[in-house]
């Protein structure tokens, strides 16, 4: 069996250029992901639009987790 140390020399390369490139994508796309994502998400909205979900304010207040598990089941969700 022959060792070819060129051809070991190319996948040692390869594997470092893919390592770097993959790094360089994975930081390039949190960039992106961190400049199209909005400051706080769950602030309140400004002007005419409603908040459509507050849960310190909610209904089923007085259902009890065996209840919740009840309906769960009649239900089939």
């Amino acid at each position: 069996m022959i060792i070819s140390v060129r051809k070991i020399g190319a996948g040692i390369r390869f594997t470092i250029l893919f390592t770097v490139l993959t790094l360089f994508f994975y930081y390039a796309l949190s960039l992106v992901n961190e400049w199209v994502m909005p400051f706080d998400p769950y602030r309140e909205p400004s002007g005419q639009a409603v908040k459509a979900f507050q849960p310190e304010h909610s209904i089923d207040t007085w259902v009890t987790p065996r209840d919740r598990l009840r309906l769960y089941y009649w239900y089939g969700e």
